[in-house]
């Protein structure tokens, strides 16, 4: 039996494929759920988040980040599963939400000095930079180009937290099998420590390091960001 693709073939599949809709400056990462219907046999559900009046696709800059979702979403029977952001053609949401495409980019967890906030449920809590994009329903081909301020500071994110070769370990990790994922998602699971206070504001964002094979955690007031959300 043939071992199924990683999510790095799969992403090289859908470069070369025809009818590929766009593409993406960041390797980024949906939750997808096959839901058929008479009229589209085909319908996949887009995990999604929403902000205020903005409604969008929550997507991973981490595989193990998504993992972790995976296992939160799939717990109540739902069947996610993880695929390359470039998978889906967004185009019937966009046309839905007025020419606009949401993206809410999940980069980390929510945290305390001394550990993670957990959710009711005793599970992370993800923290999201959301993006706006205008885009044409019309368009057969786009590129979603994320603005440099975001790109530097997922950087200075990364380096401020130990983790500076981020992009190379996402690379690695694309390119393994979906057993060697959840292996690394269920050890980032059992590593996690609680926060001991029980308040419900992110004042650290939490970031998982699977070289050292721990929780970094990094204080807001060290990044300049304005637009972080979290989804509880």
């Amino acid at each position: 039996m043939s071992a199924l693709p990683s999510l790095a073939d799969i992403r090289a599949q859908l470069n070369d494929a025809h009818d590929h809709v766009f593409c993406c400056a960041l390797p980024l990462y949906v939750l997808l759920e096959k839901r058929p219907r008479p009229d589209a046999p085909d319908w996949v559900e887009v995990g999604c988040w929403k902000q205020g009046e903005a409604e969008g696709m929550m997507v991973y800059l981490s595989i193990i980040d998504a993992m972790i979702e995976l296992h939160s979403r799939n717990r109540n029977g739902s069947r996610y599963q993880i695929f390359p952001f470039e998978a889906i053609d967004p185009r019937p949401f966009i046309k839905g939400h007025g020419g606009w495409l949401t993206v809410y980019l999940v980069y980390g967890f929510a945290a305390a000095h001394d550990g993670l906030l957990l959710s009711d449920r005793g599970e992370p809590m993800s923290l999201m930079q959301a993006s706006h994009f205008q885009i044409d329903p019309s368009t057969e081909h786009f590129h979603l180009a994320f603005h440099d301020g975001l790109l530097s500071w997922l950087d200075r994110l990364h380096t401020t937290a130990g983790i500076p070769d981020y992009r190379r370990i996402a690379q690695e990790h694309a390119e393994a099998s979906a057993a060697e994922l959840n292996d690394l998602a269920q050890d980032a699971l059992r590593r996690i420590e609680r926060a001991s206070s029980r308040a419900i504001e992110s004042t650290h964002c939490a970031l998982y390091d699977p070289i050292e094979q721990r929780w970094r955690l990094i204080a807001h007031a060290d990044l300049a960001t304005s637009s972080a959300t979290g989804k509880a």
